[in-house]
């Protein structure tokens, strides 16, 4: 295994081993200063000949990841841009995983190795590549976690029909945006391949299940008729329009629904006859943070501070309110009770919502703002730079992805140049009733949609996993923390109000609507992580969660029990929205205190921007280090927003 070079060798050894004279000139003929400059240049070329090896090291190290990747998990293969698995899907037998955990293990070991042989003093290229290792480290660490330690197949039966319908679907979608016909054809034959092993994965994976618990039975439920009609109906149809073999793509589909049908019966007998609990408990919670999420605080510290930031948050929204109140309902009198009048507000927000139909027009309407405001010349200027915005395209979220979250920025395979992200919004599904439809419609309402925007657009998800993918090393191009990712957006959601976004004009939302419902968003991010370890942590009951996210969060009923749903089906993720800002928050004032007036914060986003999507404790370092910007998209932007 690689090693550091290890020596005992002084440095003005080093220097006289690799200087030395050749012409019969005496050392002694060479001033004592010369001879420091001599030794001086020796020992920063051994250095960076070092530097360079470990580099070179970690490098293969990646690439070990990428082949376990490919090896073991084809669909994900897929998702990040390898090449050579797009006709399979996993082999979920036990000597299957077994291999799986030996492959794991092993990369384990040499991580830490490697890890464990860099100067214990880090700076410069040496930080960034201890950075890159506990990257790889915690990504290796997850997985082992994921497959002994609570075995997602085993308890989730979403886990394996995710794995079958995803490993068919961003093949279609990547052969919906492919300009060359032969990759589009090659493509679709490739899910057409796939989708004739979906039987055999779902065989494979009803041995694995020991359970079901209530709530993922519940997406299972509602995922079985999506992934039956994206393969029995959308893959011939994408077949025919690629000019694929439609018979064989019909019944590739007909026979990946069969399969698809055994294992919803399968899970529906096994639902009766054991069900579990979907509580992971406080053990789990503390390893998933620092894993999973990638937070330096644990489930205490982020209740704590949550706790916190909920009720200095509505102090600072019942300021606001009452200050607009005679602006907003003239002659009326002003509510005694700050609940009353808090809500009095917000309903005259909510009222401004647009028809079902009108979603997602004004979704694209509201990241167009967000992106004109950054634009040179605009009040927003500065802030960051923009990748081209011909990269994102705003969609509705199809019914394969329908059920968990309401809007999520799909990024292209960070392994290849120049593909499209997604921003992908929920539409009104059309089994709800009026009262339910009328409750999310006022909850996303077109201030509600410029958050939005700003989260998963711009300067949110959109920008910072642009720049990342110019990052010149491969781990961080392909890895990402949730507490950078989730921080970053909350936060930068925050500095656009900063910033004047909604005055002068930039907005067709009143800058006060902007204003209390980025305040009501951080409501929404302390709360989200109040219910997420009150859930999965300690005892929180159906009740008490439902008390807290219309309480005190002021969120309308169907948000919340969607909110409360999701946070059943997932762990940890929704605390990494608040625990995310709480870290970049703090680096924030951090260096704002370092610069003192000459702190800017367009220069610290950048240099934020600069290091991929990390922990934040390894950002942090970097800046203290006074790592250099980088900055990819430093030109004029071009391109425009495309929908469809």
């Amino acid at each position: 295994m690689w090693v550091l070079p290890r020596t005992g060798v002084a440095p003005a050894r080093i220097a006289r081993s690799a200087d030395a004279p050749t012409d019969g000139v005496r050392r002694g003929a060479l001033s004592s200063g010369d001879r420091t400059t001599q030794g001086l240049t020796s020992v920063r070329s051994y250095r960076k000949g070092v530097m360079e090896a470990v580099a070179q090291r970690v490098e293969a190290l990646t690439e070990r990841l990428l082949d376990h990747v490919r090896d073991h998990e084809p669909v994900e293969a897929t998702r990040i841009g390898l090449d050579g698995r797009d006709e399979d899907l996993p082999d979920l037998s036990l000597p299957a995983l077994d291999a799986r955990s030996r492959s794991l293990a092993d990369l384990e070991a040499a991580v830490m190795l490697e890890l464990g042989a860099l100067p214990s003093s880090r700076t410069g290229e040496a930080r960034e590549l201890a950075g890159d290792l506990t990257l790889l480290l915690d990504a290796v660490r997850w997985r082992r976690v994921e497959l002994e330690e609570r075995p997602a197949l085993a308890l989730d039966p979403t886990v394996a029909l995710g794995i079958a319908t995803t490993g068919v679907l961003d093949l279609l979608d990547a052969a919906g945006t492919a300009a060359d016909p032969g990759e589009r054809r090659r493509l679709v034959d490739a899910a057409v391949r796939r989708a004739r092993r979906v039987p055999a994965l779902l065989e494979q994976a009803g041995r694995l299940l020991s359970g079901v618990s209530a709530p993922t039975f519940g997406l299972l439920e509602q995922r079985v008729p999506a992934a039956i009609a994206l393969l029995r109906d959308r893959l011939p149809e994408r077949a025919a329009a690629c000019g694929v073999e439609i018979d064989e793509a019909r019944d590739a589909g007909e026979y990946a629904t069969e399969g698809v049908e055994a294992y919803a019966a399968l899970v529906d007998e096994l639902v009766d006859d054991r069900r579990l609990d979907w509580r992971v408990g406080p053990a789990y919670v503390d390893r998933a943070l620092e894993l999973a999420v990638g937070t330096t605080m644990d489930a205490q510290a982020i209740e704590d501070r949550a706790r916190t930031t909920l009720a200095e948050t509505r102090a600072e929204m019942v300021e606001i309110a009452a200050a607009g109140w005679e602006r907003r309902f003239v002659g009326v009198p002003r509510p005694d009770e700050d609940d009353a009048l808090l809500r009095a507000v917000l309903d005259d927000i909510a009222a401004t919502a647009v028809p079902p139909g009108m979603l997602l027009a004004e979704a694209r309407r509201a990241v167009e703002e967000a992106r004109d405001f950054l634009a040179p010349g605009a009040p927003g200027a500065g802030l960051v730079d923009l990748p081209p915005s011909d990269r994102l395209r705003i969609e509705a979220m199809g019914p394969d992805e329908q059920g968990v979250a309401v809007a999520m920025l799909r990024r292209p395979p960070p392994l290849r140049e120049g593909l499209q992200s997604r921003y992908l919004l929920s539409p009104v599904p059309d089994h709800w009733d009026g009262p339910r439809v009328r409750s999310f419609l006022r909850e996303y309402h077109p201030a509600m949609l410029r958050s939005l925007a700003i989260h998963e657009a711009y300067p949110g998800h959109f920008v910072q996993l642009a720049h990342a993918a110019h990052h010149p090393h491969m781990v961080r191009r392909l890895l990402t923390r949730p507490v950078f990712t989730e921080g970053w957006a909350v936060l930068v959601e925050e500095m656009m109000i900063e910033a004047g976004f909604g005055e002068d004009g930039t907005s067709r939302v009143a800058r006060e609507d902007l204003v209390l419902t980025q305040r009501k968003m951080m409501l929404r991010t302390a709360a989200n992580a109040l219910l997420d370890l009150g859930l999965h942590a300690a005892s929180m009951t159906d009740e008490d969660a439902m008390a807290l996210l219309t309480g005190a969060a002021l969120q309308e009923r169907a948000e919340a029990e969607g909110k409360l749903r999701r946070a059943k089906l997932t762990s940890v993720q929704l605390s990494s929205y608040y625990a995310g800002y709480e870290e970049l928050a703090g680096l924030r004032r951090t260096e704002r205190a370092r610069e003192g007036a000459a702190f800017d914060p367009g220069t610290f986003l950048r240099r934020v921007l600069s290091h991929g999507t990390p922990t934040v404790a390894i950002v942090a370092e970097a800046l203290a280090d006074g790592a250099p910007e980088q900055r990819p998209f430093a030109g004029p932007p071009v391109g425009s927003v495309q929908g469809r």
